[in-house]
């Protein structure tokens, strides 16, 4: 093999490697081989909540169903026909910032305008959020999670986001969930989660690594939503 042959392969194993690792999350600190290590199976919506798009969503007659561009499930038939969400508690809370609050149930009012933030001095690694949803409710096979502040892009980029969930399920370690940096939906394939025993489900995710804000150090999660089977 000749040099220039040579050079042309050993540049482009570069630029294959520059790029994974320009879309691969960072390792989590407490990845382990015990546990799934999920990354996105699919990038759901990109948002677009500019004044120009809810105007246009305003005018277009397809959207009655929803209450408005943040709304995210609408009047129309879902996994939350059959799925009902008992209680959320999280490990803290950042105080409010004049009307807005940042509570633990913002994270799943199926709404983009608002998020929980955590509320301790740093980026809020170890910090958590707790599901606790009822004995009969359905198996939950997909989780959507929405990384960051979406109210707003520039919202987003000033606030730290998540880089890698764990995830714990009654307790125990489900799976780690390795998140890209992007303003979107990423959705993750869990195989079957569900109550066992007639005893509520315990979901709690908890931040190991974090992209950090151009801003602020808080890392928000606007929403961690369910799809599952049962329902219809």
């Amino acid at each position: 093999m000749n040099k220039f042959f040579t050079t042309a392969i050993l540049a482009a194993t570069l630029l294959l490697a520059a790029d994974a690792q320009a879309t691969t999350p960072p390792q989590g600190p407490c990845g382990t081989a015990d546990v799934p290590e999920l990354s996105p199976a699919r990038i759901g919506k990109t948002f677009d909540f500019s004044p120009a798009a809810q105007k246009a969503f305003k005018q277009n007659p397809d959207n009655e169903v929803y209450t408005d561009v943040f709304d995210i499930v609408g009047s129309g038939c879902s996994f939350y026909c059959g799925c009902d969400i008992g209680t959320i508690k999280a490990s803290s809370t950042l105080a409010p910032q004049g009307k807005r609050s940042y509570k633990a149930s913002n994270i799943h009012d199926l709404n983009y305008e608002t998020a929980w933030v955590e509320g301790v001095k740093g980026d809020g690694v170890d910090q958590w959020i707790e599901y606790t949803l009822k004995a009969d409710n359905p198996p939950i096979t997909e989780i959507c999670v929405v990384g960051g502040y979406v109210r707003t892009k520039k919202a987003w980029q000033e606030n730290s986001r998540p880089a890698v969930l764990e995830v714990q399920v009654d307790g125990k370690r489900r799976c780690m969930l390795y998140l890209r940096d992007v303003y979107a939906e990423q959705w993750f394939d869990v195989g079957e989660i569900k109550p066992t025993g007639g005893k509520p489900l315990k979901i709690r995710f908890i931040i190991k690594s974090v992209y950090p804000g151009t801003k602020y150090a808080d890392t928000a999660i606007s929403e961690i939503y369910f799809d599952g089977t049962g329902v219809h």
